[in-house]
């Protein structure tokens, strides 16, 4: 009997078990469903920000292309407007407007793209002294003095991404200048080694403005600053180590920032770069003279922004192209059917019929004829498309007219070398 009891027993308790075991298999089946289904939001919703930004990223970059290039056009036409204030503000704005874009930019894909590095020939010296000559508004207005040296055992001429190197310079001069008040901010350009046509380069930035505390050395890898600290600048950011170690990595260089108390802060950005021996920046503003000065090439820019056209005619015409400009694809199309170009810039962004679809159809009758993209997005998202288009190339927006000519010059059937 007691054996039966006991039996008896052991299957109730049984029974229970595997009943709490089943309702707790189907709670967690529940939960499991709930949590994959919140990924799934939060996936989604993350995609959704990412777009927005990226949206919001080019709308702001499209104006602000058409600011920076009457600027620097303004100055060429100009020169005595060289050492005007009013003319310098605009331009440090300009500058320092595309570097937040961009910083939002690698924020945005941090963790989810890869950043992608050109390639291309710079004059190392001018891009660093147009950096420095862009802070020069803001430095007139805070009471520092940044000093800018470059070694001169350093040829100019270099291959690499200029873009990506002005945004890691400009944030590393700017955090100094914000930590510095009624000081020195010290930038140089060294040549550390040099091997065969290969050079590593140090762009060291120090300051010796006031007391760095450890409230504000935290701020500096932290990831975004406080609000209100910022308020406080004039610059209004800090330095993002996060963002600045991709763009570093995407060079295959390295930031190196130290920290004292006591004399300020040195930030360092060690980076190889391909020298040029034997080429110079020849033209008066530091352009490439290209092209011929007795040879036309025909261009055909399609953009639909009438400001974007005005200045990338503006560019292209003192370069002595003859260009031809429309404000959409359709009638560029028939524009590529009845006439030669020697090359064709194509905006990707215009309503109707984007770049994209415009150069597939003009690859339909024209496989020759070399089309590069102008864009303000970020081109990661685009490489897959710009190859299936047939497109060859592509320039960033805002771009400048060296890097315009530098890419054109690559493409054209008969580069016009002085």
């Amino acid at each position: 009997m007691i054996n039966y009891i006991i039996g008896g027993t052991l299957l109730v308790l049984i029974l229970f078990l595997l009943t709490k075991y089943l309702s707790t298999k189907k709670t967690l089946k529940a939960r499991n469903k709930e949590i994959s289904a919140l990924e799934e939001e939060t996936e989604k919703r993350l995609h959704l920000q990412q777009d927005y930004i990226s949206i919001l990223s080019q709308e702001l970059r499209t104006p602000l292309y058409g600011i920076m290039g009457l600027t620097n056009l303004i100055a060429e036409e100009h020169p005595e407007l060289k050492e005007d204030k009013k003319l310098k503000s605009l331009k440090f704005s300009g500058d320092y407007l595309l570097t937040l874009i961009n910083n939002v930019l690698q924020v945005n894909y941090l963790d989810s793209e890869e950043i992608t590095a050109q390639n291309v020939s710079f004059d190392l010296k001018q891009i660093t002294k147009n950096l420095v000559n862009s802070f020069s508004y803001a430095t007139d207005n805070s009471d520092n003095t940044l000093h800018y040296s470059f070694d001169s055992e350093i040829n100019s001429t270099v291959i690499g991404d200029p873009a990506i190197l002005s945004q890691i310079l400009m944030n590393l001069i700017s955090n100094a200048l914000r930590f510095t008040k009624n000081g020195n901010v010290y930038f140089s350009v060294n040549l550390i080694k040099s091997k065969n046509d290969i050079s590593t380069f140090s762009f060291k930035v120090n300051h010796d403005g006031y007391d760095v505390s450890k409230e504000d050395q935290k701020s500096i890898y932290r990831e975004f600053i406080d609000v209100q600290q910022a308020k406080k600048s004039y610059l209004g950011i800090g330095l993002n180590s996060k963002i600045l170690k991709r763009l570093a990595d995407a060079v295959k260089g390295e930031v190196i920032i130290q920290n004292n108390s006591t004399a300020g802060s040195e930030y360092a950005f060690v980076v190889d770069f391909k020298t040029q021996k034997h080429q110079e920046l020849k033209s008066t503003d530091n352009y490439p003279d290209s092209f011929a000065k007795d040879t036309k090439l025909k261009a055909l820019i399609v953009d639909d922004n009438k400001l974007n056209l005005l200045v990338a005619d503006k560019m292209l015409s003192k370069e002595n192209f003859d260009c031809s400009t429309i404000d959409n694809g359709f009638d560029a199309i028939e524009l590529a059917k009845e006439n030669h170009y020697d090359v064709i810039l194509m905006d990707i962004n215009m309503p109707k019929l984007n770049g994209i679809g415009t150069t597939k159809r003009i690859r339909e009758f024209d496989l020759k004829t070399p089309i590069i993209a102008l864009t303000a997005v970020d081109i990661t998202q685009l490489n897959r498309q710009i190859i299936h288009a047939g497109l060859n190339d592509y320039i960033l927006k805002p771009y400048n007219k060296n890097h315009l000519i530098e890419i054109i010059n690559k493409h054209i059937e008969n580069p016009m070398h002085n």
